[in-house]
C-alpha cells in the first residue's frame, strides 16, 4: 500500500506524525510520497523523509498557486514576474543542494481555477500569473529530466473549461520529450484527456473523491485508466474519505495515509479486481514511477 501524494508538513498531520506513520504501517503501508508546495516547507519535507527513511519519500516543488499567494495575495503588484523568477531560481538551488535526499519533483503544474475566482484581479494580472506558472512548470520538468526523477503534476481548470489541462499536456510533451515520467495527481478534468495522459507515459492518481457520492465522474476516469497506470493518494490533510466525513464523533476531519485502504476498497469494486491484486499492481506502479532509478 502506498500514498503517492500527501503533505505531511501541514497540520494536523505534522503534529501527529508518529501516530499517523504507525497507523499506516500497521495496515501494511509501504511508501508515502510527501509533497512540498512552497519555499517554506522544503526543510520540513526533507526532515520527514530523513526521520522515516524506509517509508517516507520527499518531493520538492512549487505549487502553481504559490505565485499568486506570494505576490497578488500580499498586494505585491509590481515586478510580479521578476520576483517570481527569483523564487523559481531559489527553488532550483535548494533542489540541487539536496538532490540526494529528493525522490521526486512536485507538487508542480498549472492551476487556472483559483486565480480566476479572484474577482479583484484584472485580466492582465491573471495572464501574467498564468505565464509565470508555465515558466515554473517548465523548470520543474527540466529538473526531473536532469536527475531522472518522477514528477507529480497538478492540473486544475476553471469549471467546464479545458485550457489548463491542454496547456499542461502541451508543456509535458514539448519539454519532457517522452523522457519524463510521473503522475497526474487527483485528476478531475475531462475524461477525454485520459488517453493523452496515458500516451505521455504517465500514471493517474486517485484519492478519496472516488469514495464520495459526488465522485462518479472520477470513478468513470478510474474505469478508463489501465491497472498499470493507477496510483493511490490521499492529498492529506485535504480530502478525507467518506467514512471520516460522515463520522460525527470526529472533531478533526482530515486525510492521512491509512485512508488509502478505504480508497483501494472502492477502487477494487470499480475495477472488479481482488484488492490484494490491486495493491500488488499499484505498489509496483509506485516503485516504477518514483523509485526505479533510486534503488
Amino acid at each position: 500500500m502506498h500514498d503517492s501524494h500527501i503533505h505531511l508538513s501541514m497540520e494536523p498531520l505534522k503534529s501527529n506524525i508518529e501516530v499517523i506513520i504507525d497507523n499506516f504501517t500497521s495496515k501494511g503501508g509501504k511508501y508515502i510520497l510527501t509533497q512540498s508546495t512552497d519555499l517554506y516547507d522544503f526543510e520540513e519535507t526533507l526532515s520527514m523523509a530523513k526521520r522515516y527513511p524506509t517509508i517516507v519519500n520527499a518531493a520538492l516543488g512549487l505549487h502553481p498557486t504559490f505565485f499568486e499567494e506570494s505576490t497578488v495575495w500580499k498586494n505585491i503588484y509590481k515586478n510580479i514576474y521578476d520576483k517570481s523568477i527569483q523564487n523559481i531560481e531559489k527553488y532550483i538551488e535548494i533542489v540541487e543542494k539536496n538532490i540526494k535526499e529528493v525522490t521526486a519533483i512536485g507538487e508542480t503544474g498549472l492551476d487556472y481555477y483559483q486565480i480566476n475566482r479572484d474577482r479583484q484581479l484584472d485580466r492582465e494580472i491573471i495572464e501574467e500569473i498564468q505565464e509565470i506558472q508555465r515558466v515554473s512548470f517548465k523548470k520543474h520538468i527540466s529538473l526531473a529530466k536532469k536527475h531522472n526523477l518522477g514528477i507529480s503534476i497538478h492540473a486544475r481548470d476553471v469549471n467546464e473549461k479545458q485550457e489548463c489541462i491542454k496547456d499542461v499536456l502541451e508543456i509535458v510533451a514539448q519539454e519532457g520529450r517522452g523522457t519524463v515520467k510521473g503522475c497526474f495527481h487527483s485528476y478531475t478534468g475531462d475524461i477525454s484527456h485520459i488517453n493523452d495522459i496515458l500516451d505521455l507515459g504517465f500514471c493517474v492518481g486517485f484519492n478519496a473523491i472516488i469514495t464520495y457520492k459526488s465522485g462518479e465522474d472520477v470513478r468513470q476516469i478510474l474505469r478508463k485508466t489501465p491497472l498499470d497506470r493507477i496510483l493511490f493518494e490521499t492529498d492529506g490533510p485535504f480530502l478525507p474519505p467518506q467514512s471520516v466525513r460522515k463520522n460525527k464523533k470526529m472533531k478533526e476531519k482530515y486525510a492521512q495515509p491509512m485512508d488509502v485502504k478505504e480508497i483501494m476498497e472502492v477502487a477494487a469494486e470499480v475495477k472488479n479486481i481482488d484488492i490484494k491484486k490491486l495493491e500488488e499492481i499499484t505498489d509496483e506502479n509506485y516503485e516504477r514511477t518514483f523509485l526505479e532509478n533510486l534503488i
